[in-house]
């Protein structure tokens, strides 16, 4: 089973066991999540499952209360942990909507076939997201918009994009 991180835990909150949460996400959904799994780094390895009792507040960092825990001292020792959800808990996307999971590690080719790289990190910025391509040897940012990006195609692991004037400039890494 693959296991996402959905975002951190930082520190306590109050006295009752309750803990701040940073989702890594925009996705409002997030604050419904009644399972989850902490860990440090490996969901598989080293981890901790929780059922989760309230998400709540209306910014950033949301408190998040576990069923399991009730007291600073047994809240304190979750600070630093991811919280982790399994990839089918997601909910399904509309049409050409992609999660940040399933972009990475795609294989980047331009509309003739030449292969740049794979996308190794998201950027977000304000009014699009930026796909970080690396190749090893050189670095090319890709702004997802429609005239650039013009296919995904998740099942054969591969992002096809055009290559407007400027875009591609031999940046080494």
């Amino acid at each position: 089973m693959d296991w996402i991180s959905i975002g951190k835990i930082t520190k306590t909150h109050g006295l009752k066991g309750e803990l701040k949460f940073h989702p890594s996400m925009d996705e409002t959904w997030v604050v419904k999540v009644k399972q989850v799994r902490l860990g440090f780094e490996n969901p598989l390895e080293d981890y901790l499952d929780y059922n989760v009792q309230s998400i709540r507040g209306k910014d950033r960092p949301f408190i998040i209360k576990f069923k399991e825990i009730d007291d600073i001292e047994a809240a304190s020792k979750l600070s630093g942990h991811t919280l982790y959800i399994p990839r089918d808990q997601f909910p399904d996307l509309p049409e050409n909507e992609y999660y940040w999971f399933q972009v990475e590690g795609l294989k980047v080719y331009d509309e003739g076939g030449c292969f740049y790289g794979n996308v190794e990190e998201i950027i977000r910025t304000g009014s699009n997201d930026v796909y970080v391509v690396r190749d090893g040897e050189r670095e090319l940012l890709l702004p997802v918009i429609d005239s650039v990006v013009k296919t995904i195609d998740l099942e054969a692991g591969k992002l096809v994009f055009h290559p407007l004037e400027g875009l591609l400039e031999d940046t080494p890494v």
